[in-house]
């Protein structure tokens, strides 16, 4: 199923998901352009965040390309034959930023987007190596809001996983290959 040899890289908050995104795309695409998709906000009035976002342009290399995506909209097409980037290997970091980005769509529209997305993914002709957060292995999220994250999160990682060749669990600095590991589950309804 898979076309072009994608990665998933899926785990907890500060487990190593970039770092290990970042070391896999180097090896896979070798002299080959790289494109790093940021798909998460710039809120420049939040230090923490922007602390975040310096840990990860001083680990890119300068010579990667940086593209900011905020919407999933925008990611499908950067992805899709006839974009400026479809010769490079893309690192799409992250796919909640991805579903954070489209929380206020209802359900029908967000299925929509998603499978857009997913179609430009399945026919991309080079490798995308896709980072996504882990939620929902514990807590509840006490707001609707804060489900609807977790089970659209959850969902499209599950399809994502489909279209990939390896996918990997980092968690506490330790990458695990689950493609290796585990048994794949038919896909989800």
């Amino acid at each position: 199923m898979a076309v072009a040899n994608h990665l998933l890289i899926t785990g907890p908050s500060r487990g190593g998901k970039s770092e290990w995104a970042e070391q896999r795309i180097r090896e896979m695409a070798g002299a080959a352009a790289i494109t790093y998709l940021a798909t998460g906000p710039t809120l420049p009035d939040d230090a923490a965040w922007q602390q975040r976002l310096s840990r990860h342009r001083q680990r890119r290399p300068e010579h990667w390309r940086l593209l900011e995506a905020s919407s999933i909209s925008a990611v499908s097409q950067l992805l899709q034959q006839g974009s400026d980037c479809q010769e490079d290997f893309v690192l799409l970091d992250s796919l909640g930023g991805l579903v954070a980005s489209a929380l206020e769509l209802e359900e029908e529209c967000w299925l929509e987007l998603q499978a857009a997305f997913l179609m430009a993914l399945e026919k991309r002709s080079t490798p995308v190596v896709l980072v996504a957060e882990e939620v929902g292995w514990g807590v509840v999220p006490p707001t609707a809001i804060g489900g609807r994250f977790r089970d659209r999160n959850g969902s499209l990682t599950r399809q994502c996983e489909q279209l990939c060749s390896e996918s990997w669990l980092v968690a506490a600095g330790r990458a695990l290959p689950l493609h290796q590991l585990a048994q794949r589950l038919n896909p989800a309804p």
